[in-house]
C-alpha cells in the first residue's frame, strides 16, 4: 500500500432519512460513526434537498467534525416540454459563497417551472455554477453514464466537473464498466477520480429496514441488491475496491485519498446565529417611544386605561422600553403593532392575548394584546428578560379562515425573498411503523398474519402490552426499532411564518408546495439561527365571536368593555362549558369556602366526570384540584387572584 496516502477518507456522498423514503438512518448516527472511525469531516448530500442543514452543521461541530455543505441535485436537459430525465450530480460548497449558491440552486429547483417528479436544475444552470462550488459526477444516474456521448451537452458537463466519482460496488457489472470508463475519461481530460460510497444506511440492519420501508411504499430500484450502500471504514472501502478488481490499486487509493484533498479544499464558515429581526423603521427606539406616548394618551383619554393606572403604566413602559432596547426587541414590537393594527383596520379580529406576552404593558398600549397587565397584575419578565437572551416570540389567535389573508399581507409588505413558511418533517409513529412493516411483509411473504385485519389486531396487542407483542410477533418487530421515527415526509408548519432582514432563498434554501414557499429548515432550526417566526394560530372561537357580533350588529368586544364579574355569564358557563377556551392546568389547594368561586365552578364543570380524580377531602375540609387558573384572564400569581377578589383565603398556588 502506498504510504503517501492517508489511511482515512471523508464520506461525502451520503444520504440520511432526510432523503425521504431512501434511508432509515438518522444523520446523528452517521456523525457518531464518523467520530468512532476517526474521520475528520462529513458531507450530507440528500436527494434534491438540504433539509435542516443548519442543525447538521451544529451537530457536526459539537462532535468535532468538519461540516461540508452539499446536495445531490437532479439535472434536466430542458424545462419544456417536461421530460423525466433527472440526472444525478453532487454539489459541495467550497466556501460560504458556495453555500449560498447551492441553497439558491436548490430553491430554484423547487420552482413550479423546474419541479417535475423531483426538484431539478437545468444543464445550463449547472454549467453556470461558479468555482465556489465543487462539482462531482455522482453515481450511475450521472449524465456521464446516462447521456449518449454524442449528445451536445455531454462534453460540456464532463469538463465542468471537478471530480469523476468511482464507486466500489462489487456485484454490479454496470458499475465496474462505468468505473473503467471514468478512468479513461480522467486520463484524457485530466480530471481527478474520487471515491464515492453512495451511503444510504449505517449498517446491514438499517439497510434491511430501508428495504422494508421501500417495499411498503412501493418503491423499487432495479438491481438494488447488487449494491452495498452501508457506511464503510477506510479498510472496508479499500477491500471493496480490491475485490471489485476493475481499477489498479494506486488508482483507487488515490481516488480514496482525493476525498481528503477535496475536504481540505473547503473553507470552514461560521453559522450566523445573531438575532434577525426584520427592519421596519430606521430608528426603531425613537419610533417606539413616540408611538407609546401617543397611544397611551389616547387610551387614557378614551377610558381604555383608567386614570388611576396611568402612573403604573408610565413606570412599566419606561422599564420595558429599556429592556427591549437592550435586547434589540423594539423593532419586533413595532412590527407586531403594525400587523395587528392592519388586521383590525381590515376587519380581522384577533384573540386578546396568549401566554407570557400578556405581561407586557408595551404590548397592551400598542394594541398587540387586549389584556391589561396592570389590571390583572401579570408579569413582564416572563415575556422579556434582559438576563435571558432569547428571540422575541408572540402567539396571536385568528379565526382560521383569516390566517391566509394575514400571511399574504406579510409577504406583500416585506417581499417574497424575505418571507417563508416553515418546514415540518413527518416521521413514522409506533403504530404507523407496525402498519408499514406489516404491509411490506405481506407483500414479501404472503402470510395471512400480516393481512390488514391481523395488523389491526397486532396494533391493539402492542398498545395493551408492547413487550408481549414484540415477543409474539418477532419477525415484524425485528424491523421496528430500526424504522420507528424515520423521517418520511415533508410539509408546512401549520401556523408559523418567518420574516427576515436577509434573503432566505440563498441563506437557507426554500421549497415550494401548493403555491407556498417553505424554508428548508424546521422550527427548531429557525430558533437555532435566531430567525424570527410569527405564530398565527387558528382558533375557531375567534371566528365564532366575530360572527355572533356581526349577527347581533355589535362591534367585536374589547376587554375593557367586558364585565368580567357578570354572574349571569359565570352561571351560564357553569351550566354548560361547551366551547370554552382555555382553562389551563395549575395545581392549587383551596379551603372549602372556595367552592362557590365562579372560576372554580366552571373548571369543575369543564372536568365533569373526572373531578373525583382531582379532589382529596381532608379532615380540615380542604380539597385539592387541578385545572384552576384561566390564563386567558392573565392570572399568574396567588397575589393577583387575591387582589381581584376571586379567592381571598387562597392557600397556595
Amino acid at each position: 500500500m502506498n504510504n503517501s496516502f492517508e489511511n482515512q477518507y471523508v464520506v461525502y456522498h451520503l444520504h440520511s432519512d432526510y432523503s425521504l423514503l431512501d434511508s432509515c438512518t438518522d444523520f446523528k448516527d452517521y456523525i457518531n460513526k464518523a467520530v468512532e472511525l476517526g474521520q475528520k469531516g462529513i458531507c450530507f448530500t440528500e436527494h434534491g434537498n438540504i433539509y435542516n442543514w443548519c442543525t447538521k452543521k451544529i451537530e457536526c461541530e459539537k462532535a468535532g467534525l468538519k461540516y461540508l455543505h452539499g446536495c445531490e441535485v437532479y439535472l434536466t436537459k430542458q424545462l419544456e416540454p417536461k421530460i423525466r430525465d433527472n440526472y444525478h450530480t453532487i454539489l459541495i460548497a467550497k466556501n460560504y459563497e458556495g453555500v449560498k449558491e447551492i441553497n439558491k440552486l436548490v430553491s430554484i429547483s423547487n420552482q413550479d417551472d423546474h419541479f417535475y417528479f423531483k426538484p431539478r436544475i437545468t444543464f445550463d444552470e449547472f454549467l453556470n455554477t461558479s468555482n465556489n462550488v465543487i462539482k462531482i459526477s455522482a453515481c450511475l444516474a450521472s449524465p456521464l453514464n446516462q447521456l449518449p456521448e454524442l449528445d451536445e451537452s455531454y462534453n460540456k458537463i464532463l469538463l465542468h466537473y471537478d471530480y469523476l466519482e468511482v464507486q466500489p460496488h462489487i456485484n454490479s457489472e454496470e458499475q465496474k464498466q462505468y468505473n473503467k470508463k471514468l478512468f479513461e475519461l480522467s486520463k484524457k481530460y485530466n480530471k481527478p477520480l474520487i471515491a464515492g460510497t453512495d451511503t444510504h444506511s449505517l449498517n446491514k440492519y438499517k439497510a434491511e429496514c430501508r428495504s422494508i420501508l421501500q417495499l411498503a411504499k412501493g418503491i423499487d430500484y432495479a438491481l438494488e441488491d447488487t449494491f452495498d450502500l452501508t457506511y464503510k471504514s477506510y479498510d472496508e472501502l479499500v477491500d471493496m475496491f480490491k475485490k471489485q478488481n476493475c481499477l489498479m490499486e494506486n488508482v483507487y487509493l488515490e481516488a480514496i485519498d482525493n476525498t481528503n484533498k477535496m475536504a481540505d479544499s473547503v473553507e470552514e464558515f461560521e453559522l450566523d446565529v445573531s438575532f434577525k429581526y426584520p427592519k421596519v423603521y430606521e430608528d426603531d427606539v425613537s419610533e417606539l417611544k413616540n408611538r407609546l406616548n401617543i397611544m397611551l394618551r389616547e387610551k387614557i383619554e378614551n377610558g381604555i386605561i383608567p386614570v388611576e393606572e396611568k402612573q403604573q403604566f408610565i413606570t412599566n413602559l419606561r422599564e420595558e422600553v429599556r429592556v427591549f432596547e437592550k435586547i434589540q426587541m423594539c423593532g419586533f414590537m413595532l412590527f407586531m403593532s403594525d400587523l395587528i393594527k392592519w388586521c383590525h383596520d381590515n376587519n380581522i379580529p384577533t384573540g386578546p392575548g396568549r401566554g407570557s406576552c400578556c405581561g407586557s404593558s408595551v404590548a397592551y398600549v400598542l394594541d398587540i394584546i387586549d389584556v391589561n397587565p396592570v389590571k390583572w397584575n401579570t408579569v413582564f419578565s416572563r415575556f422579556a428578560n434582559e438576563d435571558r437572551k432569547e428571540i422575541g416570540d408572540i402567539d396571536t389567535d385568528f379565526a382560521p379562515d383569516h390566517r391566509d389573508a394575514v400571511y399574504n399581507h406579510m409577504i406583500e409588505t416585506f417581499g417574497e425573498d424575505y418571507t417563508d413558511y416553515i418546514l415540518a418533517i413527518g416521521t413514522v409513529s409506533d403504530k404507523g411503523c407496525i402498519d408499514e412493516i406489516g404491509r411490506a411483509l405481506y407483500k414479501k411473504t404472503g402470510k395471512d398474519i400480516y393481512s390488514l385485519e391481523n395488523i389491526k389486531k397486532i396494533k391493539k396487542e402492542y398498545e395493551t402490552n408492547p413487550d408481549e407483542a414484540k415477543k409474539e410477533y418477532s419477525e415484524l418487530f425485528y424491523y421496528f426499532d430500526g424504522m420507528i421515527n424515520t423521517k418520511i415526509s415533508q410539509s408546512m408548519h401549520p401556523c408559523g411564518m418567518v420574516v427576515s432582514p436577509i434573503t432566505l432563498p440563498d441563506n437557507y434554501g426554500e421549497l415550494r408546495r401548493d403555491g407556498k414557499k417553505i424554508l428548508q429548515i424546521d422550527m427548531e432550526a429557525v430558533h437555532e439561527v435566531s430567525l424570527v417566526k410569527y405564530d398565527l394560530l387558528g382558533l375557531a372561537n375567534v371566528g365564532i365571536i366575530k360572527d355572533a357580533c356581526k349577527y347581533a350588529n355589535i362591534p367585536y368586544p374589547k376587554s375593557n368593555e367586558i364585565n368580567w364579574f357578570d354572574e349571569n355569564v359565570w352561571n351560564d358557563m357553569i351550566r354548560c362549558p361547551q366551547g370554552i377556551f382555555q382553562f389551563e392546568v395549575i395545581e392549587a389547594t383551596l379551603k372549602e369556602s372556595s367552592k362557590g368561586d365562579p372560576m372554580v365552578e366552571v373548571t369543575l364543570k369543564c372536568d365533569e366526570g373526572q373531578t373525583k380524580d382531582y379532589f382529596v377531602l381532608t379532615d380540615k375540609a380542604k380539597w385539592k384540584y387541578k385545572n384552576f387558573i384561566a390564563l386567558c384572564f392573565g392570572y399568574t400569581s396567588k397575589e393577583a387572584l387575591i387582589a381581584d377578589g376571586f379567592q381571598k383565603d387562597l392557600d397556595t398556588v
